[in-house]
Order: structure tokens, then sequence, then C-alpha cells
């Protein structure tokens, strides 16, 4: 049993290293927000602790190749956070197995790969809550700590901890200033530091302005089945029917990760930051992450029950969950504007001088989309948080997401690629530099851009005028056309 911890990192760090040579495709947007502000702690409402890390890493070498392997790294040891845990709560006998099936969970294992922060913060959450069961309160409140400077989520744990150490050693001041001091310093240190809850021009939370948002628990629940190997699945409704039948539920040992799971469902309701097509009913699909750990813990309760076929099933559960993750990763990297940033990035290392620029010409950033987003930040914070917004738009969400995606995969110095800033954002100051400069050495023009001012015209026309392009690259209906520019 004392190799077990090391046989689920082995497997959680192999399978994540093995998809990340696999699919060297980043995908997702805060993922790239992060790297493309790699040189930034603070992004946003988005929690320190995740980036703090990238930020060091970055300053060792601007390769996202490093953030990767660090993720794998977090999504390895977040298994073995889960096999403590669960040791904990259901026994070694269903522990080790549920490790396993965690360590290679096709959700969970895909998100790793690239720097998403659920995974670090299901990692600490869960050796806060080993460690607050091990009677270690003072790791406890430094794990719980950092995962609530990575994920709100997290935030509902503060409460549930804070309550139980209260009713553990009295209700004395001392002792509610103790709990406080433990396992509530990180949010109230956050407040204190931001002036509430999330930065200015930001918002996270909003009271619920329908009862369409219970769609969303329909939606999480979809999600987790989904991703899920079906074999799983089964075991976990049957660690579920074995667990109520025997109120294991209502036990010392579920009790608080019941009520911090209940906690969480209710915080659901009342999060800021739903998604299209309907943000009333949807909420971003990786907040199914402690979802999904929790139906691994009920597959645990049921493989602990099923010893002749323990092994056998674990096994398959690996197999399918390995092969979920690579076709995951391979369904996503395979979008057309993912695959053409890369292929871009490839072919600009090779063909750029040492000295020469290239200026990307991208479709910009949807003016709707902008519209939304300062019109939920007044709704939730008045006109001055909808200026405060704007602002922090000018200054991180500037250029378009094509162009960031090519500029973090390419290994060309960071100040040889250009991207117009998005007029939606209108930051003058910006188009004023690059008008300044000289013209760049190369003009690649994707197949969706059109010109939506005077600068991006000029620089369009620039790019025609130069004769035959170079190069067309291709992946789908998608193409990028590449021009060398004479002077």
């Amino acid at each position: 049993m004392r190799y077990h911890p090391a046989a689920v990192f082995a497997l959680g760090f192999l399978a994540r290293a093995w998809l990340i040579h696999s699919y060297p495709i980043l995908f997702g947007g805060d993922s790239i927000t992060r790297l493309v502000h790699h040189d930034r702690i603070l992004i946003a409402y988005q929690l320190p602790a995740l980036q703090a890390s990238i930020h060091l890493l970055m300053r060792l070498r601007e390769d996202p190749i490093l953030a990767r392997y660090w993720m794998a790294v977090i999504g390895a040891a977040a298994g073995v956070a889960f096999y403590y845990l669960a040791a904990g709560v259901i026994g070694r006998p269903g522990a080790f197995p549920a490790a396993l099936l965690f360590a290679s969970n096709p959700f969970l294992v895909a998100h790793s790969t690239v720097p998403y922060q659920e995974i670090l913060m299901v990692m600490t959450l869960f050796c806060a809550f080993h460690y607050r069961s091990a009677g270690h309160n003072l790791a406890a409140g430094l794990a719980l700590g950092v995962a609530c400077l990575t994920r709100y989520e997290a935030w509902a744990a503060c409460p549930v901890l804070i309550a139980a150490h209260v009713i553990e050693r009295g209700r004395r001041p001392v002792e509610i200033v103790k709990a406080l001091a433990l396992f509530g310093w990180a949010p109230l240190g956050w407040m204190l530091l931001q002036g509430g809850v999330a930065p200015a021009g930001t918002y996270v939370i909003e009271g619920p302005v329908s009862a369409a948002r219970l769609v969303r628990y329909v939606y999480l629940g979809w999600i987790t089945v989904k991703f899920t190997p079906v074999v799983v699945t089964a075991l976990g409704a049957l660690g579920l029917w074995r667990a109520l039948r025997q109120r294991m539920l209502l036990g010392p040992r579920f009790r608080i990760l019941a009520a911090f799971f209940a906690l969480f469902l209710l915080a659901i309701l009342f999060s800021a930051h739903g998604v299209d097509p309907d943000p009333e009913r949807f909420v971003t699909a990786r907040e199914a992450h402690l979802p999904v750990a929790a139906l691994i813990l009920l597959a645990g309760i049921g493989l602990a029950r099923l010893p002749r076929y323990r092994a056998p099933l674990a096994a398959a559960g690996v197999v399918l969950g390995l092969w979920g993750a690579a076709r995951f990763l391979e369904r996503e990297t395979a979008e057309p504007h993912l695959r053409l940033s890369y292929d871009l990035a490839r072919y600009l290392d090779g063909a750029l001088g040492s000295q020469q620029t290239a200026l990307l010409l991208v479709a910009s950033i949807p003016p709707g989309g902008v519209d939304v987003f300062l019109e939920r930040a007044r709704r939730t914070g008045g006109e001055a948080n909808a200026a405060n917004a704007r602002r922090l738009l000018e200054r991180e969400a500037a250029t378009a997401p094509d162009f960031q995606r090519t500029w973090v995969h390419s290994r060309v110095a960071r100040d040889r690629l250009w991207g117009l800033v998005s007029a939606a954002m209108s930051a003058p100051a910006r188009r004023r530099q690059l008008a300044a400069a000289p013209p760049p050495d190369w003009i690649v023009v994707w197949s969706d851009f059109a010109p939506t001012d005077p600068d991006e015209a000029r620089y369009y026309e620039m790019a025609k005028a130069s004769g035959p392009p170079v190069e067309t690259l291709r992946a789908g209906a998608l193409a990028a056309t590449v021009y060398r520019i004479r002077r």
C-alpha cells in the first residue's frame, strides 16, 4: 500500500505527458490569456494562485511547454491528494482503484494539460479536507488558502471548516477567531486587498435572475456523465445506492464533504459568469470538476463492495478514461481557428529572419461581446464599474484570440509579432504606437478578416499591393494568406 500514491502520481503524470506531446495545440480561452499575460499575476477577476506559478515559470523560459508540464505535475498531485482523502473517507480498498480512475478521468486529465485553474483548486481542496480530518489544522488552513486564491468555488469550504472547528473546539471567542484565521484568511485578505469580492471593473456574483438557472444543475450533471466512462458512472450509481442505504453521507467522515458540496451547488446559482448560448442556463463546463470528483468517490464505494471484480473494473475504467481523454483533445484541437493558429506559428518560426517582423490581420473581437461584458459590469456595479471594465478590456483583451493563440505558440521574439488592437476596445495609444513603427516585413491575412477602420484598411491594402502571396495555410474552411512586404 505504501506504493499506491506513487502509482497514482505516475499514471496521472505519464498520461498527461503523452497527451501534451500527442496534441501540442493549446485550447481554451482562459488558458491562452494566462500565457499571453504571463508577465502579470493579477488578470481581471481571476484569482492569482495559478497565475503566480506561471509567472515564475515563464521567467525561466517563455515556452508554453513549461506551463503544460507544470499542469501535468499539478494534475498528478491531485490524484495523490484524492487518494489520501478517499482513504480516510471510504477506506483504502476502494481508495486506490478510485484514485486510478481519478488519475485517468478524461474530463479531468484533458483540462489539466493546459493552464486551467480547476485542477489546482481540486488538489488543494482535497489536501485541506484530508489534513483537517487528520487533525493538522495549520496545514489544512494553508491548503484551503491556496484553493481559495485559485477559484471562488473553494470559498464554499471556508464556512464549513470554520463551523466544524467551532463545533469541535467550542464557541469561545478565542476559538471563533482562531477558526476565522485558519480557514478564512485567504478570502478575507483578498477582499481587503481588492475592496470587494472582485477587482474593480469585474464581477463574480449576482442574484439569480430567474428559475432558469436551475437548468445549470442539469447541464453540469450531463457534463459529468458525458465525460466519465460508463463503467465509472455505473460504479458511482452503485456507490450512491450503498451510501444512501447505509446513511454514509450523514456519517462523520462524509458530513463535511457533503456540506461543502451542497454549498458549492448553491453558489452555482449565483455565478455571474454564465456562458452562451444562454448565460442563465449554462455555466462553463469546467464547473463539473467537483461533480466528477464526487462521482469517482462514490465509484470507490462501489468498488470496495466488489472485491472479486475490483481490479478488472478499475482497469477498464482507466483504459476507457485514457481513450476518452485522447478523443476529447483530438476534438478540441481540431477546431480550424486553433489548428490554423498553430500551423501559422510554426510557419513563421521558420520564415522570419532574425530581425524581421510580421503583422497578423485577424477577425476582431465582436463588439457585441464587449457590449455584453460592459452591460453586466454596469448591472453588478454601476457606471463606475463599467468604466473600470472598459479600461480593463483595453489593457488585457485588446488583441483578438487568433493573434493571441499564434503569439503564444510561436518561438519568434514576442516584440516581432504584431496584432492590431481591436477597434471595439478603442485603445488609441496602441494604434498610434503601431502607426509610428516601420512597416512590417510580413503581413498575414486571415480569410475571415474584414477591415473595420482606416488602420486595418491601410495594412490590408499594403498586403494586397505587395504582389502574389508566398504561402497560403488552410484548416478546414479557414485560411491564412502570407505576404512578403517589399520595401
